[in-house]
C-alpha cells in the first residue's frame, strides 16, 4: 500500500498515515494549512486520504477537492467524514463554513448535472448517514422507524455525513488537429 494521508488529524492520529495539522501544539508528522494548497505532496502520490470533521472548517470547498484530487493517483480513495447539515453537530460549532448532506459531494463526481463547476471527477463509491451511539439519547433516537423518511422533515436524527470517493483517471486528450 502506498501513501495514506490523515488530512487535519487533531487529536486523532493514525498509525500507518502521514499526520498533517495546521497546529502546532497537536501531534502530527506534517505542519501546514489546509486553506494554502499546493500541499507539501507531489501529484498523484497517494492511494488514500482520510479528512475527519476538517471539510466544513475550509475556506474554498472546490479548490480544497481540487488538490485532493490532484494528491491522489487513479483509483485512489478519499474518505471524509464531516457533520450532517441537519443536526447540532453543523450548527453548534462557530468555525464551521460548510454544511453538508448526503448529496454534496455529487458536485464533484461523475454523471451529475452540477458537475460541470470543476474540471475534475470522482466517482461516488458511499454517501452514508450515520448516527453516533454514545449516550442513552443518541441509541434511542438511533431505534425511530423509517428514519429515511423523517430525515427530510426533523432535524437530528443523524450526526454525520460519510463519502467515499474515487479518484477518476483524467480523460483521454482530445487529439490535436494536424497543422495546415
Amino acid at each position: 500500500m502506498g501513501l495514506k494521508l490523515n488530512l487535519g488529524c487533531g487529536q486523532k492520529y493514525l498509525p500507518g498515515y502521514v499526520n498533517c495539522d495546521v497546529l502546532p501544539h497537536v501531534r502530527a508528522d506534517r505542519y501546514f494549512d489546509l486553506n494554502r494548497p499546493p500541499y507539501p505532496f507531489a501529484d498523484g502520490a497517494a492511494d488514500e486520504i482520510w479528512m475527519d470533521n476538517v471539510l466544513e472548517h475550509l475556506d474554498d470547498l472546490p479548490a480544497v477537492m481540487a488538490e485532493l484530487h490532484r494528491l491522489l493517483r487513479p483509483g485512489g480513495r478519499l474518505k471524509i467524514r464531516v457533520p450532517y447539515a441537519k443536526s447540532d453537530w453543523a450548527y453548534q460549532d462557530p468555525t464551521h463554513k460548510h454544511f453538508f448532506t448526503e448529496q454534496t459531494m455529487h458536485y464533484f463526481c461523475e454523471g451529475w448535472p452540477y458537475s460541470f463547476y470543476v474540471p475534475f471527477r470522482f466517482r461516488l463509491i458511499e454517501a452514508r448517514l450515520f448516527g453516533d451511539a454514545n449516550n442513552w439519547r443518541q441509541r434511542l433516537r438511533n431505534c425511530i422507524p423509517f428514519k429515511s423518511v423523517l430525515r427530510y422533515f426533523l432535524f437530528n436524527l443523524y450526526d454525520g455525513v460519510y463519502f467515499e470517493l474515487e479518484k477518476l483517471p483524467a480523460p483521454p486528450a482530445a487529439p490535436t488537429p494536424p497543422a495546415p
